[in-house]
């Protein structure tokens, strides 16, 4: 009602009354920013699949052990592995300090992807501290395994 009665009185100097159906009009006219109903769901723009993608570990990943996994240089040592291709060539290295690489020997895995192979530990006396390893690296499958070793004294 006060809308109707200021719009009267811009419109020249005395107030005009306004008919009382032109009142109850502009009253009952909904707001324009409020809506008469909620919105209609709207599908998403992009959806998730219900299960994950995340590929399932292999039950044959590469995987190696040396026994012991200290020794002083020189020494032989067996280093087992399995997860390999059956009848594959296998070729174990030693990492060495400073990026020093050698490969040591090639083996044949097994039937069943293992493969148990004496080496003997080189001389890496640049600096026992550092990290040193042996590596297994199937030439067919390329899957590869490492494990941890110290040369002692």
């Amino acid at each position: 009602m006060a809308a109707v009665i200021a719009a009267g009185l811009a419109g020249g100097g005395t107030p005009k009354e306004s008919s009382p159906a032109a009142a109850v009009t502009a009253s009952q006219q909904p707001a324009a920013a409020s809506p008469t109903a909620p919105p209609a769901a709207s599908p998403p723009v992009q959806s998730l699949p219900a299960t994950s993608s995340a590929p399932e570990p292999s039950a044959t990943a590469a995987r190696i052990v040396a026994g012991p996994d200290s020794a002083a240089a020189g020494a032989v040592i067996t280093i087992t592995g399995s997860g390999f291709a059956a009848g594959e060539q296998v070729r174990i290295t030693f990492d060495g300090t400073y990026g020093m690489t050698l490969d040591l020997r090639d083996v044949t895995a097994g039937s069943d992807g293992g493969f148990a192979a004496q080496v003997k530990v080189p001389d890496d006396s640049a600096d026992s501290d550092l990290p040193q390893s042996f590596e297994a690296n199937g030439l067919d499958s390329q899957n590869h395994a490492d494990t941890p070793f110290h040369i002692t004294g």
